[in-house]
């Protein structure tokens, strides 16, 4: 006699000793399975069965985990980030979120009511859609967070709290396709009528709202957002020297600088710097010899167009007339729209022969930095920074919705002016210092992080870029005196 389960379930051994199903193959019996497949399906139908157990353990306990952590408090998240959120983007992750929470919320309940481990066949796919769309919710967040994962509290919280619901709905979901639906009953009874009725209005609404986002929003979102909230900014930046004139024992000019955006988005101008210096010129007669030319003066850099050769004027080191920011930092411009500035200067009227004007303007699009832009008490406070003295200002990144502080972790925008010390910007065409840098970190690093690249992808998801411009006007000769 054998048991349930016995030689025909568990490959029994046959009286010549080979494995009754699950035996080695040999040159009588060529159609036999391979050595090893017999154990192999053995360990399958074991991790099948322990699933199972599993799956039958914990299903109210996770059901209810669901509907709390995705129904309720995603849910919540979704319904305030519709309403609060600052732009499209954030109010269709708040439609999803929310579309999401009421099918975990209706396929829950419909579990929960009908059977732990076997939903009636009617309801089954119910169930299963709902485990699928929590299953999804919770990897996308979870890809959310761990795109710009760093040990901040509430990231971790959140990490764990999605981790659970992603391996709860993935079990779920697993034991949903392995349940076996009970046989369809041939009556219905009557206390049970009103429960079905419920659950079918739940099941109603959710999939109406589902079918009211899945043709409403796809559309309108690619043209009115999706488009345009991947354009990338595009500034041009002008500038020259106009109206130099001799006065008397100085040289006065005037300097313009136009900021426009090109561009099909807004604009934030982060930090900006201009720079007039001044330049001693020295012409030959006779041209210098090609070998003889000093190409490290524009191949020691990325110098830009103001490094030239020629072979017959030398150009000294340039030394700075005048230097300040081309308008208000955290500056919003719009499409077409554009920021000119005009300013006076002098310089000694015998110490150059050439005048030049550099601009440097770093912008970002200006939905991706929402700042506080509420000026620091004092202004930019200069620091000693590793050697290099630096002007410093931090301002945190606003969050644009409510999931945001679950996904995104706390940032700040950090711009800066290096004004002397070490780390100098070396140049044969301008002087070392001043310059001006920007960087968007998270937040607890000292003011060295800001002097150094570092390459965390903060920066390109903010589509920060930078703009220059130079310009040149030679000072005019004294006029000779008459005989």
């Amino acid at each position: 006699m054998t048991d349930d389960g016995g030689a025909a379930d568990d490959g029994g051994t046959r009286a010549d000793g080979n494995a009754a199903g699950d035996g080695a193959g040999d040159g009588d019996n060529p159609g036999a399975p391979a050595p090893g497949v017999g154990r192999v399906r053995r360990w399958t139908r074991t991790g099948h069965r322990w699933v199972l157990r599993l799956h039958r353990r914990v299903h109210r306990a996770a059901r209810h985990y669901l509907i709390a952590y995705i129904g309720v408090v995603l849910g919540g998240i979704g319904l305030f980030d519709i309403y609060r959120g600052r732009n499209l983007e954030v109010r269709t992750d708040g439609v999803l979120l929310l579309a999401v929470a009421v099918a975990t919320v209706v396929g829950s309940t419909v579990a929960l009511r009908l059977g732990t481990s076997t939903p009636s066949h009617r309801w089954r796919w119910t169930v299963r859609c709902a485990d699928g769309a929590a299953l999804a919710v919770a990897l996308w967040i979870a890809y959310r967070i761990q795109s710009n994962f760093v040990l901040q509290p509430v990231l971790v919280l959140s990490a764990v709290l999605v981790v659970g619901a992603g391996v709860l709905a993935a079990l779920l979901l697993y034991g949903d396709g392995c349940a076996r639906p009970d046989p369809p009953s041939t009556t219905v009874g009557r206390e049970e009528r009103p429960a079905r009725a419920t659950l079918l209005a739940g099941g109603l609404g959710a999939l109406g709202t589902l079918l009211a986002a899945a043709l409403a929003l796809p559309q309108f979102w690619y043209s009115s957002h999706y488009e345009p909230s991947n354009a990338p900014p595009v500034v041009a930046v002008e500038n020259g020297v106009d109206d130099v004139e001799n006065m008397g024992d100085h040289v006065g000019f005037t300097v313009w600088i136009s900021v426009e955006n090109k561009g099909k988005t807004p604009v934030r101008m982060l930090t900006s710097l201009y720079e007039i210096s001044g330049t001693r010129v020295t012409v030959g007669r006779e041209p210098v010899a090609p070998e003889e030319l000093p190409y490290e003066r524009i191949t020691g850099g990325n110098y830009g167009a103001a490094a030239r050769l020629s072979g017959f004027a030398d150009y000294d080191a340039p030394q700075t007339i005048q230097v300040g920011p081309v308008g208000e930092d955290y500056s919003w411009i719009g499409p077409g729209e554009k920021l000119h500035t005009k300013l006076r200067a002098q310089a000694p009227r015998d110490r150059f022969h050439l005048l030049r004007i550099t601009a440097d303007v770093a912008v970002a699009r200006a939905d991706r930095v929402e700042v506080d832009d509420r000026p620091q008490p004092g202004g930019r406070a200069l620091k000693n920074c590793e050697g290099t003295r630096i002007a410093e200002d931090r301002r945190p990144l606003a969050r644009l919705g409510a999931l945001e502080w679950l996904t995104e972790s706390r940032r700040e925008l950090v711009t800066f002016w290096a004004v002397s010390g070490e780390l100098g910007d070396e140049s044969p065409w301008w002087p070392a210092f001043p310059w001006t840098g920007v960087s968007i970190q998270h937040d607890g690093h000292d003011c060295a992080h800001a002097l150094k690249p570092d390459h965390d992808g903060l920066e390109d998801r903010a589509m920060v870029g930078w703009a220059s411009s130079v310009a040149e006007a030679a000072v005019p000769a004294e006029p000779r005196a008459e005989p």
